[in-house]
């Protein structure tokens, strides 16, 4: 085996080992976000926009705003399948992610609207806490408050990315075992190709 063909198998042995997940990421100004460990994306916490005690809630529109005023984009389906897909729903892992996503408390529901249909209508990607998938489908009025506008009631948020993030978090120990085991295997080649060369 050549080093090329040796550094390939370690790259795909350890891409084999990455496992999908999110974890809680830094604050961009004053809104919250969480990081896909899958992609490296930098996503919005869904709860920034959440109307907890006004008389009305916030637009579609005014979450479109302040994301991309902060550097997001809003994501498409491509986008939501990209990091939902990662994350299974069929073993009790809600509370987990909503925890690190945010949630609407009045529901548990973890959901927000994307890119995807004519403006003023959002389709949006939702799982309850009972959900064991998650679910894409209807669409809602961006120009409206979400969820009826009563207040305390919008719940729902804005599936928004940081293009261009890229993965912070540390490797799996089995991963750096990979690693240091491909290493030790191009030095021993090293090691033979050198006495090869000594003895011809």
């Amino acid at each position: 085996m050549n080093f090329k063909a040796l550094i390939a198998a370690c790259t795909l042995a350890l891409a084999g080992t990455a496992n999908a997940g999110i974890i809680n990421s830094a604050n961009v100004g004053s809104l919250t976000t969480f990081q896909d460990t899958g992609t490296g994306r930098v996503w919005l916490d869904l709860n920034n926009f959440f109307d907890a005690s006004a008389s009305h809630g916030t637009t579609g529109f005014d979450m479109i705003s302040i994301a991309a005023a902060s550097g997001f984009t809003i994501a498409n389906t491509i986008d939501l399948h990209q990091l939902l897909d990662g994350l299974p729903l069929d073993g009790g892992q809600w509370s987990s992610y909503a925890s690190i996503m945010g949630f609407g408390a009045q529901r548990n529901l973890i959901w927000g609207m994307f890119e995807g249909s004519t403006s003023p209508n959002y389709p949006y990607a939702w799982a309850f806490s009972n959900s064991g998938q998650w679910n894409f489908g209807g669409s809602t009025n961006a120009a409206n408050v979400q969820n009826a506008g009563s207040p305390g009631s919008v719940d729902m948020g804005l599936w928004a990315y940081a293009p261009g993030s890229i993965v912070s978090a540390v490797p799996e120990p089995e991963t750096y075992a990979m690693l240091l085991a491909g290493l030790g295997l191009m030095g021993g080649m090293a090691r033979r190709r050198k006495q090869k060369l000594a003895t011809a």
